[in-house]
C-alpha cells in the first residue's frame, strides 16, 4: 500500500512539475530594506500596509519601502521584543503582535505599542478574537481567554488542561483549539468545557504534533501536522480525510500555515515549499526553491501566508525573506535558460516561428536553436562540426516551409533543416556566382502568398529559385535589410538600416521608398527601420530605432508618427504584432506597449508587471493560431494571451508615509509638527524656521508598485498638477508664511486614476516679531503707554484706600470673633460648674429609684441632657484651648482598631433607633498607632455623631492601613455637602442650611480639624456623587511629634481589642 501511495504521489508531482513554472514570485529581502530574512508572520492592516514579523523587528511595508519597529529599552511605547512570532488583525482592525516576550497591541495613530499584562513575558504563538468580546491567545502552550468587556483573564494551563498549539473559528462561530498531542477540541461556552476529537486515533504515528488548524468556508477544518501533511476534518460528520501527506521523496510534510486563496483552492506553507491544493480537481502542486530560477521560491521553509486586498499572496520564509505572488504577474509565461535540459538554451531570443507540426522554434543569438514540442519538451540544436548540424549558434532568421525549417545565421550563411529528422539537409553560403547569395548575414526570411521565399541580407533582398536551387537579387529592394513583408496587395516591403523602407510590386513592377525627412513630420520617424507589420485594417506599421512607430495608411498616402510624446516608453521599437481584439503590441527598449489604433491610447508593461525584463530583441515576435503572442528579449522569451490581461480595477489609497523638516524626519509629539502618525495627519503647523520640508507618500498597491503614477499640487504654490512616474517624495524649500494645502492622487498600473485626493493642510507661521499678534501688540503697547502715567496714579490711590479698608475690616472681624469666643467660653465656665454639681446627686437619685420605672426614665432623660450639656461645654473649652495653643496632647500606643470598634458600638443603639444600615470594616490585622487617646476619641466621636445624626438610610465606617499612614472613612447618605462648602464646614459656627433643624453648635468639626492637625494629619470631605465621605488621615508613628513639643508616653495600649 505504501509503495502504491508513493507511486501515485510521484505521478502527481511529475504531472504538476511543469505547473511550477506558471507561478512567479517576487522576493523582498534585507537588501530591499527588510529587517531580517526570517519572516515568521504576516498580515495586512485596515489602511493597506503589509506587516511582517521577523526575528529582528516588525516591518511595515508600503510596496516600496519598509519601516521597522524595534524594541527600545528607554522607550516604554516601543514593542517589547524584536522577535515577532505572530501578527493578528481583529475584526475591529486592531493589530496585535505576539513576540518572544509577551503580547502587544499596536496603536496606529501614535505608532506606539502597549503590553497586554496577562501575557507576561511568555512566547506568544497565536492570537484570535472570537467575535464575542473575548481575545484568545496561546502563551507557551497555555490557552488564555481575555474578556475585554469585563477586563478579566482566564488561563487554561498546560498541567490542568492541555498544551495548545493553534486556534480557529468555524463558520458557525465555534471556537476550536488544537493540542500538541494530536487532539482537536471544540469549546462549549454554555458548559464551559471542551469536546475532544482524536486526530490520530488508532494510527501508529511518530509524532502527534498539530502545528496549525484552519477553518474553511464549507464547514471543514484543515489540520496542518508536523509529519503527516494536511488533514481535513468535517465538522458535520466528525470525520477525517487526508489532503496531502508526503513529499515526492516519500518524506512527511511539516505544515506551518494554511490559507484559502480562492474558491476551492488552498495554499499550504510547509518546510518543503508551498503546496497549492485544488479541492475540486484533487490536484496538488508543490512549489519549491530552484537555484537557477530567479522567479521560484527563495526558500523551501515557508512559515507564513497572507492574502492582500488585491489578491496577491505573501509567503514568508525562514532564510529567504518574503515572496510575493500575484495572478496578474503570472499572465506572462517566461522562458529563460536555467542550465537544465528543459529550458531554452539562450538569453537573446531573436526568431520565433511555428511549423505545421505545432513545434515552436526559438532562435537565439547566443545559444543556437530550440524546438518546443506541443507536449512541452525542449530540444536544443547547436553547431557540432558536422555537415548535418547548424552552421552557427547565432540565429537571425527562421521560416517554416512544410517539412523544412530555413535558418538564417550571423555571417555563416543559410541552413535548411529537415523538421522530422532534425538534421540540416542543405546549406547556402555567399559566393560570387550568379545564383549565389551575396552575404552570409541573413537577417530575415519571408514566404509570399505565391510560395516564393524571400531572404533579407546585409546585401539586400534575394529570391529563392526552387527549380534551380539558387538565388537571384531583388534589385529594387537593395540595401542592408532587417525585415521583409508582403502586404495584402502582394507588394513586397523591406526595412533597411539606413534607407528607410522600400517597396516593390512584382505584378506592376512599381517600386519606391519612404524615408525620414527632418522637415516633414508626416515622414517616417527614422531611416533605421527594425520591423514592419500590416494590421487587419491594412495599415502598415513601421518600427524604427529612435523614431518610434509610424503608421502608413491603407491607401499608402498618409503617415503618422507615434513616439514618447504619444505615450510610448521609448522611441526604440523592436517588433509589432496585432492580437485578436485588433490591439497592437509593440516591443521597445523600455517595455511592452499595448496600443489601441482607434483611440491611440497606450498601456505600458514592464518587468514590474511580470515581464522578464524591459528591453526586448530585434524583430522578435510571433502570434500562434490560438491568439497567444510570443516576444523575444535579451533575457529570454515571454508569451501571453492578451485577452487575459484585464484592466486593473483596484485603485489604491494614497497615504502619507513620511514628513521631513530640514532633512530630518519629524517625530510624533514634536512641537509644531506631528501630533500623531503622518498616516492619519490632516493638518500640520510649522514655525518660520521649518519652512523647508519634504513629504513621502505611497499608493498601497503591491502588484506593480513601480507602475503606480502620482500627481500632486500645492495650493498656494502650484496652479496645476505635477505628474510623477517613479518619485514618491516631494520637496518644498523656504515657503513664505501662510496656509497651504498639499494634494496628491494616484493611478494604478492600468492608468486608472483614483477619484479621491489625499490632502494635507500646512500652515507656515511667520516669526513672532512679524506675526499679526505682534503688530496688534505694538499698537496696543503704544496706546497703553499713553494712559500708563495717569492710570498708575489713580490705581495707586485706590489700592491704598482699599488696603486701609481691608485692615479695618480685618480688625473688626477679629474683635467680633474674640468677643464671641470670650462670651461663649465664659458662659461655658459658668454653666459647667452647676452641671457638674447636678450630675453627682442625679446619679445617686437614679440609683435609689430602681423600683420606680416611670421616675427612673425621666431621670435618665435628665442625665443624658446633662451629659450633652457637659460635652458641649467641654468641646467649646477644648476648641478655645486649641485656638490659644494651650491644648496638650499625650501620645501613647493606641489600639486604633479597638478604639474605633468601641466608639462605633456606642452609637449602635441610636443607629438602630433610626433604622440605619450601620456597618464597620476593620483590617484583618489590629492597627496600633501613637496618638492622644482622648483627642482621637473626640475626633472619631464627633465625625461618627454627625454621620448618624444626618444620615438617611446608611452609615459606613472603614479603617485602612497604607504604609506609614492610616485612614478612617466615615460615610453617610444624608444631604450632600455642596462642593463649595466642603472646606467651610470645618470653620467654627458654620452649619448647612439644610441641617439647621438638627441640634448643634457648629464647633464639632472645627474641633476635629484642630485636633487632627495637632496629630500631624488631615481631615477632608471626599468627592462622591452619592455619599458624604469624611476621610481622616493620620500618621501611624508620627515622627514629627518631638519637633512640635508634644510628649510621647511609652505605655501599654490603652484600648484592648475585643475578642
Amino acid at each position: 500500500m505504501r509503495r502504491t501511495t508513493i507511486a501515485i504521489l510521484l505521478f502527481l508531482f511529475a504531472q504538476t512539475s511543469q505547473a511550477q513554472n506558471d507561478y512567479y514570485f517576487r522576493h523582498y529581502q534585507v537588501e530591499n530594506g527588510l529587517s531580517h530574512n526570517t519572516v515568521m508572520c504576516s498580515v495586512q492592516d485596515e489602511q493597506g500596509f503589509l506587516w511582517l514579523g521577523t526575528k529582528d523587528g516588525l516591518n511595515r511595508f508600503d510596496g516600496t519601502s519598509f519601516k521597522v519597529f524595534r524594541h527600545d529599552e528607554d522607550d516604554s511605547t516601543t514593542i517589547g521584543n524584536d522577535y515577532v512570532r505572530y501578527l493578528y488583525k481583529d475584526p475591529s482592525g486592531r493589530l496585535f503582535a505576539g513576540t518572544q516576550r509577551g503580547l502587544y497591541q499596536y496603536h496606529s495613530r501614535t505608532e506606539s505599542f502597549t503590553h497586554i499584562p496577562s501575557s507576561g513575558t511568555k512566547t506568544i504563538k497565536e492570537v484570535l478574537s472570537d467575535g464575542r468580546g473575548k481575545l484568545w491567545y496561546i502563551a507557551e502552550g497555555t490557552l488564555v481567554q481575555r474578556d475585554e468587556k469585563k477586563r478579566t483573564t482566564r488561563f487554561f494551563s498546560v498541567d490542568k488542561y492541555f498544551s495548545a498549539t493553534s486556534m480557529c473559528l468555524t463558520r458557525d462561530g465555534k471556537f476550536w483549539v488544537a493540542t500538541s498531542d494530536g487532539l482537536l477540541k471544540k469549546y462549549n461556552a454554555a458548559m464551559d468545557g471542551f469536546v475532544t476529537y482524536n486526530v490520530f486515533a488508532n494510527k501508529a504515528v511518530t509524532t502527534q504534533w498539530i502545528e496549525k488548524i484552519y477553518a474553511t468556508s464549507d464547514g471543514k477544518i484543515l489540520i496542518g501536522t508536523a509529519a503527516y501533511g494536511v488533514l481535513a476534518f468535517d465538522v458535520a460528520t466528525a470525520s477525517f480525510a487526508s489532503v496531502t501527506s508526503q513529499n515526492s521523496d516519500g518524506t512527511g510534510i511539516f505544515v506551518r500555515d494554511m490559507l484559502a486563496y480562492g474558491p476551492h483552492e488552498y495554499w499550504f506553507a510547509t518546510e518543503s515549499g508551498l503546496f497549492v491544493y485544488n479541492e475540486t480537481a484533487h490536484k496538488v502542486i508543490n512549489l519549491k526553491k530552484n537555484y537557477h530560477n530567479p522567479y521560484a521560491l527563495s526558500d523551501n521553509a515557508v512559515y507564513t501566508l497572507c492574502k492582500d486586498k488585491e489578491g496577491g499572496l505573501w509567503a514568508g520564509t525562514f532564510f529567504g525573506g518574503v515572496n510575493y505572488y500575484a495572478p496578474q504577474l503570472s499572465h506572462f509565461k517566461k522562458y529563460f535558460p536555467d542550465y537544465s535540459e528543459q529550458t531554452i538554451s539562450g538569453n537573446a531570443v531573436r526568431e520565433i516561428v511555428k511549423d505545421k507540426y505545432n513545434n515552436l522554434w526559438i532562435g537565439t543569438e547566443d545559444a543556437g536553436l530550440n524546438k518546443l514540442s506541443p507536449n512541452g519538451n525542449l530540444t536544443h540544436f547547436m553547431p557540432a562540426g558536422r555537415q548535418n548540424s547548424l552552421a552557427y549558434y547565432n540565429v537571425h532568421g527562421l521560416l517554416a516551409v512544410g517539412d523544412e525549417l530555413w535558418i538564417g545565421t550571423f555571417e555563416h550563411g543559410l541552413d535548411v533543416l529537415n523538421i522530422p529528422s532534425g538534421n540540416v539537409v542543405r546549406h547556402y553560403n555567399a559566393g560570387n556566382g550568379a545564383g549565389d547569395l551575396k552575404s552570409n548575414f541573413v537577417f530575415s526570411l519571408c514566404q509570399t502568398k505565391s510560395g516564393e521565399i524571400l531572404i533579407g541580407t546585409t546585401a539586400g533582398v534575394f529570391r529563392y529559385n526552387k527549380m534551380a536551387n539558387n538565388f537571384s537579387p531583388v534589385t529594387l529592394l537593395s540595401g542592408y535589410t532587417y525585415d521583409i513583408l508582403e502586404d495584402h496587395n502582394g507588394v513586397w516591403w523591406s526595412a533597411t538600416i539606413a534607407e528607410g523602407i522600400k517597396f516593390f510590386d512584382p505584378k506592376t513592377r512599381r517600386s519606391g521608398s519612404f524615408q525620414y525627412d527632418p522637415k516633414n513630420k508626416a515622414s517616417i520617424g527614422n531611416n533605421m527601420v527594425n520591423t514592419l507589420f500590416e494590421d487587419s485594417r491594412e495599415n502598415l506599421w513601421i518600427g524604427t530605432e529612435g523614431g518610434g512607430v509610424s503608421r502608413l495608411s491603407a491607401d499608402r498616402k498618409r503617415l503618422k508618427r507615434f513616439t514618447t510624446k504619444n505615450g510610448l516608453p521609448s522611441n526604440f521599437v523592436f517588433k509589432i504584432l496585432e492580437d485578436d481584439q485588433r490591439q497592437l503590441w509593440i516591443t521597445t527598449s523600455q517595455g511592452l506597449v499595448q496600443l489601441n489604433p482607434e483611440t491611440e491610447a497606450t498601456k505600458i508593461f514592464t518587468s514590474a508587471n511580470g515581464l522578464l525584463n524591459d528591453q526586448f530583441n530585434y524583430n522578435s515576435g510571433h502570434k500562434d493560431e490560438t491568439g497567444r503572442l510570443f516576444f523575444g528579449s535579451v533575457k529570454g522569451m515571454i508569451s501571453f494571451m492578451p485577452s487575459e490581461l484585464t484592466v486593473d480595477r483596484f485603485v489604491p489609497l494614497v497615504v502619507f508615509t513620511g514628513f521631513q523638516v530640514n532633512n530630518k524626519e519629524a517625530v510624533i509629539g514634536e512641537k509644531n509638527t506631528l501630533q500623531q502618525s503622518i498616516v492619519y495627519t490632516n493638518t500640520i503647523g510649522l514655525s518660520h524656521d521649518q519652512s523647508s520640508f519634504s513629504i513621502d507618500f505611497a499608493a498601497l498597491s503591491f502588484a506593480a508598485p513601480q507602475m503606480n503614477h502620482y500627481a500632486y499640487k500645492m495650493d498656494g504654490v502650484n496652479t496645476g498638477w505635477t505628474y510623477l512616474e517613479k518619485n514618491r517624495k516631494v520637496y518644498f524649500t523656504d515657503l513664505s508664511p501662510g496656509k497651504y494645502t498639499f494634494r496628491v492622487k494616484s493611478a494604478n498600473s492600468s492608468g486608472v486614476w483614483s477619484p479621491k485626493e489625499t490632502t494635507l493642510s500646512i500652515t507656515v507661521l511667520p516669526p513672532w516679531w512679524k506675526s499679526s499678534p505682534a503688530y496688534v501688540f505694538y499698537i496696543l503697547l503704544t496706546v497703553c503707554l499713553a494712559f500708563l502715567g495717569i492710570g498708575y496714579y489713580h490705581r495707586r490711590v485706590k489700592e491704598e484706600n482699599e488696603q486701609k479698608l481691608a485692615r479695618l475690616h480685618y480688625q473688626k472681624e477679629k474683635e467680633l470673633y474674640e468677643a464671641k469666643m470670650g462670651f461663649f467660653t465664659n458662659l461655658a465656665h459658668e454653666i459647667k460648674t452647676p452641671l457638674t454639681l447636678i450630675k453627682a446627686p442625679l446619679e445617686r437619685v437614679i440609683q435609689k429609684t430602681e423600683d420606680r420605672q416611670d421616675i427612673k426614665n425621666s431621670l435618665a432623660i435628665m442625665e443624658r441632657n446633662t451629659e450633652r450639656l457637659i460635652d458641649l461645654t467641654n468641646q467649646l473649652l477644648d476648641y478655645r484651648q486649641t485656638e490659644a495653643g494651650g491644648f496638650t496632647l499625650t501620645f501613647t500606643e493606641v489600639n486604633v482598631s479597638g478604639l474605633l470598634e468601641e466608639i462605633f458600638g456606642s452609637f449602635k443603639p441610636l443607629a438602630e433607633q433610626k433604622n440605619l444600615h450601620y456597618s464597620l470594616h476593620l483590617p484583618a490585622k489590629t492597627l496600633v498607632s501613637y496618638a492622644d487617646s482622648d483627642a482621637l476619641t473626640k475626633i472619631i466621636t464627633n465625625l461618627l455623631s454627625n454621620a448618624v445624626k444626618y444620615a438617611g438610610e446608611k452609615v459606613a465606617v472603614k479603617l485602612v492601613h497604607e504604609s506609614e499612614n492610616f485612614f478612617i472613612e466615615i460615610a453617610n447618605d444624608g444631604h450632600l455637602i455642596p462642593a463649595d462648602m466642603r472646606e467651610k464646614i470645618f470653620e467654627p459656627f458654620v452649619r448647612l442650611l439644610k441641617n439647621e433643624k438638627q441640634k448643634g453648635t457648629g464647633i464639632g468639626l472645627a474641633l476635629v480639624r484642630s485636633l487632627t492637625e495637632l496629630h500631624g494629619g488631615t481631615v477632608s470631605v471626599k468627592d462622591h456623587a452619592l455619599l458624604n465621605i469624611f476621610v481622616l488621615a493620620l500618621p501611624v508613628r508620627n515622627e514629627g511629634i518631638a519637633q512640635k513639643g508634644i510628649t510621647l508616653v511609652h505605655q501599654n495600649t490603652i484600648v484592648k481589642s475585643r475578642s
